[in-house]
C-alpha cells in the first residue's frame, strides 16, 4: 500500500510539473492570457516564439516589380505580369515573427502528426525534419486551424501577414531597400533555393535582412492572408485580398525553386487545401 502511495504521488509531481500556467503573463511587451489548453512545453515554445516577434513601423513603400522600363520604380528584368504594375502602398505598425513558424511550434499547438492513414509523414529526413525545422505539407486550412487553437490558448490576435506586410516586411519596413532579395542582391548569402540546398534548413542559418528577419528569401514559400487578386496603379493603404479567388498568395520561394522565385516582389498561388514539402507560413501580431 505504501508502495503504491509513493508512485500516485510521483505521477501526480510529473503532471504537476508537465501542467501549464493560467493567468496573465507579459512577453516582449505582449499581455498572454493563459486559459491552460498548454502544457508547460507548449507554453514554453509558444514564449519563445512570442520572444522573437519584431516591431515593424508604419511606413509607405511601392509594392511590386516592373520590367518596361529602368526609368520606373522597382525595375526588374525578371518580373512577371503577377507583380506589376508598381503601386504606393501605406502600411500600418504590426509586429512579424524572425523566423518560419517550426515543427516544434507546430506540435506544441496541434499535436504530433500520426494518422497512420496517410501515405506520408508530415516531417520526413529527405525534406528537413526537426524542431527548428520549418513546418510543412501545411495548407491554409491547417493554418486557419492552428492559428484558432494559439488565440484561443493565449488571448493574442495572430494571424498570417497580409501580402502587403509580407513584402514591407521582407524589404525592411520603413527603411525599405529596393533589393532583390530580402536582405541584399546576393541571393545565397540571404536564402536557401535550388542552387545550394536538397531539402529545407533549420530555421536562422542564413544572413537576415535589415530588420533582422531571417528566410524571408528561400527555405519554404510563404502563405499570406490575401486571396490572389491583380494589382491596380492606385495607391493604398493596408490592402488585402479579401474577395474569393479560389488561390491565397504564397511568397519567397523555397529551397527547390530559383532565384527568381525568392525575388521580394515574386508572387505564387495554391488553392487553401493544397499541401507541399517546401511551403510554410509564419505569424504576425497586429
Amino acid at each position: 500500500m505504501k508502495k503504491l502511495l509513493v508512485i500516485l504521488c510521483c505521477i501526480l509531481a510529473l503532471q504537476s510539473c508537465n501542467k501549464g500556467t493560467t493567468g496573465i503573463e507579459t512577453i516582449n511587451g505582449f499581455d498572454v492570457n493563459w486559459t491552460g489548453d498548454l502544457n508547460k512545453k507548449g507554453q514554453d515554445a509558444v514564449r519563445d516564439m512570442i520572444s522573437n516577434m519584431v516591431k515593424v513601423e508604419a511606413g509607405t513603400f511601392y509594392m511590386g516589380a516592373q520590367k518596361d522600363s529602368v526609368i520606373y520604380n522597382n525595375y526588374d528584368e525578371n518580373a512577371t505580369n503577377l507583380e506589376s504594375p508598381v503601386h504606393e502602398v501605406t502600411v500600418s505598425e504590426f509586429h512579424i515573427n524572425k523566423y518560419e513558424v517550426t515543427q516544434s511550434l507546430w506540435e506544441a499547438i496541434m499535436g504530433k502528426h500520426n494518422d497512420k492513414n496517410d501515405e506520408f509523414d508530415q516531417w520526413e529526413d529527405r525534406f528537413g525534419k526537426g524542431d527548428n525545422y520549418p513546418a510543412y505539407r501545411i495548407s491554409f486550412k491547417d493554418v486557419e486551424t492552428f492559428i484558432g487553437k494559439l488565440n484561443e490558448s493565449t488571448g493574442l490576435n495572430f494571424a498570417l501577414p497580409t501580402e502587403a506586410q509580407w513584402e514591407y516586411a521582407a524589404r525592411g519596413g520603413a527603411n525599405t531597400n529596393y533589393t532583390l532579395y530580402a536582405g541584399g542582391d546576393n541571393v545565397l548569402e540571404y536564402a536557401w533555393i535550388d542552387q545550394n540546398s536538397d531539402k529545407c534548413s533549420e530555421i536562422g542559418k542564413k544572413t537576415p535582412n535589415t530588420l533582422g528577419l531571417y528566410d524571408m528569401s528561400g527555405n519554404v514559400w510563404e502563405m499570406c492572408q490575401d486571396w490572389y487578386y491583380d494589382y491596380t496603379a492606385d495607391a493604398v493603404e493596408n490592402p488585402i485580398g479579401e474577395a474569393y479567388t479560389g488561390y491565397h498568395v504564397y511568397r519567397g520561394g523555397s529551397w527547390n525553386t530559383n532565384a527568381q522565385s525568392a525575388r521580394v516582389t515574386a508572387r505564387s498561388k495554391q488553392g487553401i487545401h493544397y499541401r507541399d514539402y517546401n511551403t510554410g507560413f509564419r505569424l504576425v501580431l497586429e
